[in-house]
């Protein structure tokens, strides 16, 4: 059972695999939901792929997947300290300033260890399921949607920095939604690169599937800015719990040092999420603070609607051959999390 909030790792019920569970017309079929927010590259391959479930929630790869679906590389490239310090003014995860944090994305998403890292993990999740299932298996890699409209003027003024945050604004300028636009895109780039190498020894087999276009007129800034509770904009921001999220927060010594800038430290996302949990430890008010806390710049529900419509229609499309040539652009054909998930055949 997939709850709506996952204290192990923020695996939730509205997440684009859970829906395209509910879609699929391949019964019987069941869903192995096997994401866990914050793992990177090495964490996927150890904690992923597992042959029986772990001791603290993490499930197992399950007995005959069809196929497969990968969402990441976005904690690999810094996801979490682009938008912690570029869009709120947060020092939790690093103390470098915005300048620092991008380069170290960009210098990351666009070296070859990127696309080496993110094939490997294509392909050992490509033999795993051939194992398992045969020559049929297949892998869906999906890439990200930009978060900003880069062209309006209106969000230069704009800072989405929360009101307890003790650190200067940042601001929402042309030239900052663009950087960070750019960085959405060239990991797209980088994704769809390693996919083309994994299919080198699996002609068929592998498929990018990209959304991005869908969220055309729901992108942060499409509308005045701040506006959190804007139903066309399918990206969380903080909102209305702004407050509580950090008095929530702030209630926990030790986030409570970085967050005040008392503090030189800082800490890892696991470390985060652990603060989190135990927090909360069961209060399901406390619980939803946590959540907000985490999901700030993931989509909402619409958002992972898209996202399955468009992995549908590449999964119907998949059932003869995948072309080998370049990856094929799947777009959702109307609208109406990171997480990876395996659907069994039986």
């Amino acid at each position: 059972m997939i709850k709506a909030f996952d204290e192990t790792c923020f695996r939730y019920d509205g997440a684009y695999p859970v829906i395209e569970n509910s879609k699929l017309q391949l019964p019987p079929a069941g869903l192995n939901f096997v994401a866990c927010s914050g793992d990177k590259f090495p964490a996927i391959l150890k904690n992923q792929f597992r042959d029986a479930p772990s001791s603290i929630g993490r499930p197992n790869w399950g007995k005959k997947p069809a196929f497969v679906t990968l969402s990441m590389g976005g904690n690999d490239i810094g996801f979490k300290e682009l938008v912690t310090v570029c869009i709120y003014s947060l020092r939790i995860f690093t103390l470098k300033d915005c300048e620092a944090v991008i380069a170290d994305s960009q210098r990351i998403v666009n070296s070859p260890g990127f696309i080496n890292d993110a094939a490997n993990v294509i392909t050992t999740a490509l033999a795993k399921g051939t194992d398992r299932s045969g020559p049929e298996f297949k892998v869906f890699v999906t890439g990200y949607a930009q978060f900003f409209n880069e062209d309006t003027p209106q969000c230069d003024k704009v800072s989405l920095k929360p009101r307890w945050s003790p650190f200067a604004a940042q601001y929402l300028t042309t030239e900052r939604r663009r950087t960070m636009n750019l960085i959405a895109r060239d990991l797209n780039t980088a994704l769809r690169a390693a996919v083309l190498r994994a299919r080198t020894t699996a002609p068929g087999r592998v498929l990018f599937v990209d959304y991005d276009s869908e969220f055309d007129g729901h992108r942060f800034c499409d509308r005045q800015e701040p506006n959190p509770n804007d139903p066309d904009t399918w990206f969380y921001t903080f909102g209305s719990d702004e407050a509580t999220i950090g008095k929530f927060l702030n209630g926990i010594p030790q986030i409570n040092g970085l967050l005040s800038g008392e503090s030189n430290e800082t800490m890892s996302d696991s470390e985060f999420l652990q603060l989190i949990n135990q927090a909360a430890n069961g209060d399901a008010a406390k619980e939803v603070d946590g959540v907000g806390a985490y999901r700030i710049f993931h989509p909402k529900p619409p958002g992972h609607q898209v996202i399955a419509e468009a992995l549908n229609t590449a999964i119907m499309a998949a059932r003869g051959p995948i072309p080998s040539g370049n990856p094929i652009k799947i777009t959702a054909t109307s609208p109406g999390g990171a997480p990876n998930g395996l659907i069994e055949t039986s």
